[in-house]
């Protein structure tokens, strides 16, 4: 068997599904940064991979035994890879200096559970390519000089690269075990709905022909009077807000609360992290109410938002179909009534 007596500077553990992604990454820290040709091991890469003759298993151990940087490229195909996981030890094991690279749709609380509390990047968060660069600079490799002008002219082509290297990246082929329980849970879900609705439709049916005939204010009010549950549709809203209110995530302030309900109607403004609020929405991530990923979204995955997500979700449908009777109901049109405004939350929840 061949000695191998080169070491490695660093070492980019990637799934070979990931090539064309890691071609980008690996054009980025040669003419971008300096990174010498040879100083690069990347077993997918022609010129960085392993040589012809070489016993595969062999050369990969002994080149993931002393490097000065692991790069983690971590993508679906690489969460399904044994082999790649194997890498992932192997690093953790002997302490390399490493940096976990999240490729949507992998999410940081993966990496965490797999790595521990490590610090990661957000392939897709441009800012950290600036870490990316100084991580590599600090870790004792010699580069070839680059100017300025040549690291942001391949900063700036980079973004582009990515953006089309992501739509061909490979999707999960698998799914755990809750995604899969979630998504039957949904479809129930949704089958009961679908025969609500039908019930509904039924009902609104003859409500409408009813509805015809009707002359003025009155007589529309006598006529909803005869259909099941419109006479105490005032109740019926009250218990569904009572409802909302009741699924509130413990813990979190008025203006998270409001923030949260108003990303289910993809209403939600962006989070000022100079207002006053801030300790609040810091508190709501780390409660896992809100996402660390970029934008911070409501994590609505999360089984402590599973309640209030129906609650709303019934709201939604009773006012889709009663939200017409319910104002001539209530004989008030200054009352607010549409869910998707901030002020009907105001006004309703007092908050």
């Amino acid at each position: 068997m061949q000695v191998i007596t080169k070491m490695t500077d660093i070492f980019i553990s990637h799934a070979t599904k990931d090539k064309h992604l890691v071609e980008k990454l690996v054009d980025l820290l040669k003419e971008g940064i300096g990174v010498p040709d040879e100083a690069i091991f990347c077993s997918s890469l022609d010129g960085h991979g392993i040589p012809l003759g070489e016993d595969f298993n062999a050369y990969m151990k002994e080149k993931i035994q002393k490097p000065k940087l692991v790069l983690l490229l971590m993508t679906p195909a690489y969460m399904e890879s044994w082999f790649c996981l194997m890498e992932v030890g192997a690093a953790w094991s002997q302490s390399h200096r490493s940096l976990a690279i999240v490729v949507p749709p992998i999410k940081f609380d993966v990496v965490t559970s797999t790595l521990g509390l490590k610090q990661a990047w957000d392939i897709t968060h441009n800012p950290g390519l600036i870490d990316l660069r100084k991580m590599v600079q600090d870790c004792g490799i010699t580069l070839e000089t680059r100017s300025d002008h040549t690291w942001e002219k391949k900063r700036t082509a980079w973004k582009s690269a990515l953006k089309q290297a992501l739509k061909t990246l490979s999707g999960p082929s698998m799914v755990a075990a809750d995604t899969h329980q979630e998504a039957l849970d949904r479809i129930k879900d949704q089958e009961d709905e679908i025969d609500t609705l039908q019930e509904l439709l039924e009902e609104e049916k003859d409500k409408v022909e009813a509805l015809v005939e009707a002359k003025d204010a009155d007589d529309v009010k006598t006529i909803l009077s005869g259909f099941e549950g419109n006479d105490d549709l005032q109740t019926q809203f009250a218990a569904l807000l009572e409802a909302v209110e009741d699924a509130r995530p413990k813990q979190i302030s008025d203006a998270v609360f409001k923030h949260v309900i108003m990303d289910h109607y993809d209403r939600a403004a962006a989070i000022n992290w100079y207002a006053s609020d801030k300790d609040e929405f810091e508190n709501a991530i780390q409660r896992g109410v809100l996402s660390s990923d970029e934008g911070f979204p409501v994590d609505w995955a999360r089984s402590k938002l599973r309640k209030l997500y129906k609650a709303l979700k019934a709201l939604d449908i009773f006012l889709s179909h009663s939200e017409s009777d319910l104002r001539v109901v209530m004989g008030d049109d200054d009352t607010p009534i549409d869910a998707d405004d901030l002020e009907f939350w105001e006004y309703h929840l007092e908050i």
